[in-house]
């Protein structure tokens, strides 16, 4: 049995779901790219929850994981789509490529983000490793992270940064909870906010912007149209460091608060004058 059709009854329902596919497609030929998308899925809701939906009766999850399914397919077939057509002389621009290719990532996106919501408040997703891992973490759902930074409510990308966000608490933030009183609620928000920070620097150096929420996909300009690898790889590490730097630049002055220092004035340097120093005036 070939894979999609564990999920779609043929290819005419394969198409309610893949805007613009080839007429002529049969699940024969998409059979290697959707091997690929569907172990992409089964990534990030585990291959178990794949298969009990995919099994399962018609309803608004196994909507939302057609629709993710079809639109990765394409997506990673598309240039295979395109090489066939350039051998029967038909000629397709690179922006016309590249913006079919945005258009099935984008579906793909919003629809993983359907079927994270829905599963939310799914027992069986509750018992996954992914699900599991939100104990150990400071930011345990995708609206604390949003509220601070904005990551426009998306389920998939919180997810996604799961194990980045673990690392940016390993290697930079956990010692400052620990520290944190319970009732200082001011600089709790000021941890939090650092961590999203990090947790998002790092992401910009491993994901694709193809996989970022919209409100951070807006900040390249160049991604709107047409992409330019060098230059979009150089904004993206740009903006990684910015967001590195604030957040470190936040967490020295956590530290400055939680070791009670607040009044030390570490711009002029007077908080190393001693008292036995001794200030001589020339005439």
């Amino acid at each position: 049995m070939n894979v999609l059709e564990e999920l779609f009854i043929d290819v005419a329902q394969f198409h309610l779901y893949s805007p613009y596919a080839e007429s002529n497609m049969n699940f024969k030929d998409l059979a290697s790219s959707a091997m690929s998308a569907i172990k992409q899925v089964q990534s990030v809701i585990s291959p178990d929850i794949y298969k009990k939906i995919a099994a399962g009766e018609d309803n608004d999850e196994k909507d939302a994981l057609r629709s993710a399914v079809a639109n990765l397919t394409l997506a990673k077939q598309l240039i295979f789509n395109v090489l066939s057509l350039r051998k029967s002389d038909v000629d397709i621009y690179k922006n016309e490529q590249e913006q079919m290719r945005r258009a099935y990532r984008d579906n793909y996106y919003n629809a993983m983000d359907t079927l994270l919501q829905l599963l939310d408040s799914d027992e069986e997703w509750k018992k996954t490793k992914t699900y599991k891992a939100l104990e150990n973490l400071k930011l345990k759902t995708t609206y604390e992270f949003d509220a601070s930074y904005p990551i426009d409510n998306s389920f998939l990308y919180f997810f996604r940064c799961v194990p980045i966000q673990q690392e940016a608490l390993d290697d930079y933030v956990s010692g400052y909870y620990e520290r944190l009183p319970e009732k200082d609620q001011t600089n709790r928000r000021k941890l939090d906010r650092c961590l999203a920070k990090i947790t998002v620097a790092l992401s910009l150096r491993r994901f694709d912007i193809l996989e970022f929420p919209s409100t951070i996909r807006n900040l390249f300009e160049d991604s709107k149209v047409m992409r330019y690898g060098t230059q979009e790889q150089e904004r993206m590490l740009t903006l990684s460091d910015d967001l590195m730097s604030q957040a470190l630049e936040s967490l020295k002055n956590i530290d400055l608060s939680l070791s009670g220092n607040t009044d030390a004035d570490i711009v002029t340097e007077t908080s190393f004058n001693r008292p036995d120093d001794k200030i001589y005036l020339m005439p």
